[in-house]
């Protein structure tokens, strides 16, 4: 949740956007597990084993992760790929939206958000989403279409929208939040997850549902996961979901969201 990193965004930094977003074959029709967990783990200060094993301890086979970092000494998306079995390349994606460090001191490297998971990746995009020169961090949504087996596919999508509660900050989150509802326009078959800094009774969060993607929290992870609000979502359209939680964990400022799912 908290901004720490300011510098100017990546320009043109979507690839394969047309592609991620067709319509799936008529061959996609074979149901395949998906377990989501979708986690703010704190940059620089996420003990990258123990995420790996509360990944495991909960049997989650695809992830997505805010504020990772991928530095020149700690390369965190590595880290955790490795650390879960997870092959860098086919396995995870990346999607940088800004330096690392604050605004007047950036660090070497890239901070953002991240997919992985242990279906292969077949096509991956990164979606800028604002272009400050400096501050505040410029942010940016990661995308991946995931081959399930089978004939079966679906695509995830994560995003960090900006924090704060003046109006000005509110407007940029709202400038953000439309941004990616007109990427996704009617489109199904999708699941979109991310620390949204909107609690689901906010203006924001009733836009998305208002544009059919269901709030998977609000029937099986109503609880907090961060302090005592819930900004952490996984919405979807077009996929089912079976049940889910938030866990109960210390590793990061925020509590990770899981959620079964059957595409």
């Amino acid at each position: 949740m908290r901004a720490r990193r300011c510098a100017p965004v990546i320009a043109a930094l979507a690839v394969l956007t047309g592609a991620l977003l067709a319509a799936p074959s008529a061959a996609a029709n074979a149901a395949a597990s998906v377990v989501v967990l979708n986690w703010n783990i704190h940059g620089e200060t996420a003990d990258m084993k123990a995420i790996a094993k509360v990944i495991r301890d909960n049997g989650a086979n695809v992830v997505t992760l805010q504020e990772i970092h991928r530095k020149p000494e700690a390369d965190q998306v590595r880290q955790l790929a490795d650390e879960l079995g997870w092959d860098i390349t086919a396995n995870a994606h990346f999607g940088a939206g800004d330096d690392v460090g604050p605004c007047d001191a950036p660090q070497p490297g890239k901070a953002g958000n991240a997919v992985l998971s242990s279906y292969r990746i077949v096509e991956r995009v990164t979606i800028p989403l604002t272009d400050f020169a400096t501050c505040p961090v410029n942010r940016s949504m990661a995308g991946v279409r995931l081959d399930l087996g089978g004939g079966a596919e679906v695509r995830v999508f994560t995003t960090h929208l900006s924090p704060g509660l003046s109006a000005t900050s509110v407007a940029r989150r709202e400038a953000q939040a439309a941004k990616v509802l007109d990427y996704f326009g009617t489109r199904t078959g999708l699941i979109l997850t991310g620390d949204f800094n909107a609690p689901p009774t906010d203006a924001l969060s009733k836009r998305f549902v208002s544009a059919g993607w269901v709030d998977t929290g609000a029937r099986y992870a109503p609880q907090p996961t961060l302090g005592d609000a819930r900004i952490d979502y996984i919405y979807t359209r077009g996929v089912t979901t079976t049940s889910g939680s938030v866990l109960s964990t210390t590793l990061s400022d925020h509590r990770p969201v899981i959620m079964r799912m059957v595409r």
